[in-house]
């Protein structure tokens, strides 16, 4: 009797035991693989800030000023797109040349962060142009209208990436290329064929440029006759719970 007993009282210290190392590597995988990693990224030793909400990895090779004038030619061309950048002190551009950290941080993607409110863009050396620098600061700051998970889920893939190449001015999604590649849009994606990120970024690389160039002409022709202004209301609606469809068409 007296072993048994002392058996049970070891049960509970055991669980006690494995809820803390559940706990431990829940911790450990949130601040090394997760969001974590992006809130982390100002105070981690493996990087350095270079300008105001940018930083680099430690050991960059490439040159740091030549980052500042790029940065600093693309938060133009978003503010005279927007008019002003609302979510300017809400996002982090993280910059490197490390192919380990593609993984964690990404080599052209914007992660939002809804608590605390935050974007976090990382963009690797083989993708550092102007370009893709405004195209990934426009998400931020379209983004920065949102509120939850829910607004991006209401929000069609098409519209936000339609959005983020306006400012985005690569040949491959120009006018005269999406006239000659749709017939005139004769052979256009239907926007109902790319609402989702599982549609749009399905297939090859040319599926998607395609995708991405029938994008950007929609919402370039939906600018013909709205402006910038009533783009971010149309935001600030459907992240309020309105249909994006029935405002998308008033």
């Amino acid at each position: 009797m007296k072993t048994e007993t002392k058996t049970k009282s070891k049960k509970p210290l055991v669980i006690v035991l494995i809820v803390l190392l559940v706990l431990l590597g829940a911790g450990i995988w949130y601040f090394q693989f997760d969001d974590g990693y992006f809130l982390t990224i100002p105070i981690r030793p493996g990087y350095t800030k270079i300008m105001d909400n940018v930083y680099v990895n430690k050991d960059y090779s490439g040159d740091r000023d030549e980052i500042i004038a790029l940065v600093n030619e693309a938060k133009a061309r978003d503010t005279a797109f927007f008019g002003e950048l609302k979510g300017l002190d809400n996002w982090t551009l993280i910059v490197h040349d490390d192919p380990k950290l593609i993984s964690k941080v990404g080599d052209k993607t914007t992660h939002t962060l809804f608590f605390p409110k935050k974007e976090y863009i990382g963009i690797s050396q083989e993708y550092l142009n102007v370009d893709i620098v405004a195209h990934e600061m426009t998400h931020a700051e379209l983004h920065s209208h949102f509120r939850s998970t829910m607004t991006q889920r209401r929000m069609p893939t098409w519209f936000d990436e339609g959005v983020a190449t306006q400012n985005d001015y690569r040949e491959q999604y120009s006018a005269e290329n999406w006239a000659e590649q749709t017939d005139n849009g004769k052979n256009a994606t239907p926007l109902e064929d790319m609402d989702t990120g599982k549609e749009f970024y399905a297939g090859e690389q040319e599926e998607r440029r395609f995708r991405y160039m029938c994008a950007k002409h929609e919402v370039a022709t939906w600018l013909e006759t709205h402006t910038v202004q009533e783009l971010l209301a149309l935001a600030d609606k459907v992240d309020a719970g309105e249909d994006f469809y029935t405002l998308y068409a008033q």
